[in-house]
């Protein structure tokens, strides 16, 4: 029998109590698959569905995002229930960046259908770096239902009760019946460089004196010569991650009085659009002003980029 690596034997002890005892049959394989040993001969639908705490000890038992995917997807092979849960929370770890693979694979259809699909699709945003405007782009393709803020202010009728993905900061916060109200300033991310010099180098060389030593650049002590060289640093660009604001933004509400959202900080915002609310002036005059409930929220991950100069 072939003996199996200490870390699948790790994930085996992890996925058996929970998937073998309910089904009756062994696990078989190593990290990262696992596959059920007499599969063809069960039937695909007869399993119960796993606890949620059992899903998500599964996808934490991995030690990257892609292994506890590929993982979840030799489980949906035997049972699409139970791989499914498993990726559901797979998507939820801090370390899932493939936003890619969420829409155009074999998940796709699992994740648009899931009703947090804005959630979790907010969340890989915002471990990605949060750069909302390019990610939105990648969903648009792939007919996402998920909105930029300018879309949803240029058209609020249309776009009512529709999700919008916004990187925003809260500004001018208060209570408003039991809940909270604030403007949300949409802003995006762009990336700042700089050129820096990296520290030099200095090389000390010892030889034996010769005749004379009374050289520039020699140091001569008790028949020795020290000679040191310098060499000056590279330049290396820096680049970080700096929000700006683009202009844009909307009447947010929460519908809990907590004031969670850290004010003027930036984070990864999922809007459900309520609408316009007409708002009368001192003058008597009527603006039209969109307003939206938030439905969840992340603070995105920053990140800092440096490559060697020419």
């Amino acid at each position: 029998m072939r003996a199996l690596p200490f870390a699948s034997l790790l994930l085996l002890a992890t996925v058996l109590p929970i998937v073998g005892c309910a089904t009756g049959a062994p696990l078989v394989g190593s990290e990262p698959t696992v596959v059920w040993e007499n599969a063809r001969h069960r039937d695909p639908v007869s399993h119960s569905p796993l606890s949620d705490a059992e899903a998500r000890r599964i996808a934490r038992a991995h030690d990257a995002a892609f292994s506890c995917e590929a993982t979840a997807r030799a489980m949906a092979k035997r049972d699409t229930e139970r791989g499914w849960q498993v990726m559901h929370h797979c998507i939820q770890r801090h370390d899932f960046t493939d936003l890619e693979l969420l829409v155009d694979s074999e998940w796709s259809d699992r994740v648009a259908a899931a009703p947090d699909a804005a959630s979790l699709m907010a969340h890989v945003v915002a471990v990605r770096g949060g750069d909302v405007e390019s990610d939105l782009r990648l969903l648009r393709r792939h007919k996402f239902p998920l909105y930029s803020l300018q879309a949803a202010l240029s058209e609020p009728d249309s776009y009512l009760g529709r999700y919008v993905l916004v990187r925003g900061s809260p500004r001018a916060g208060r209570a408003v019946d039991g809940g909270r109200q604030f403007q949300l300033v949409e802003t995006k991310v762009m990336a700042e460089s700089e050129w820096v010099t990296a520290p030099g180098t200095t090389r000390l060389t010892t030889k034996l004196a010769g005749a004379s030593a009374d050289q520039p650049g020699l140091d001569v002590k008790r028949g020795r010569v020290d000679t040191s060289t310098s060499h000056q640093g590279e330049k290396v660009e820096v680049l970080t991650n700096v929000s700006v604001e683009t202009g844009l933004q909307i009447t947010a509400r929460l519908p809990a009085g907590e004031p969670v959202l850290e004010p003027a900080t930036d984070h990864i915002i999922v809007l459900k659009v309520g609408g316009v609310e007409k708002i009368e002036d001192l003058d008597g005059d009527v603006d039209e002003e969109p307003w939206a409930t938030v439905v969840d929220f992340f603070e995105p991950e920053s990140s800092r980029f440096a490559r060697l100069g020419r």
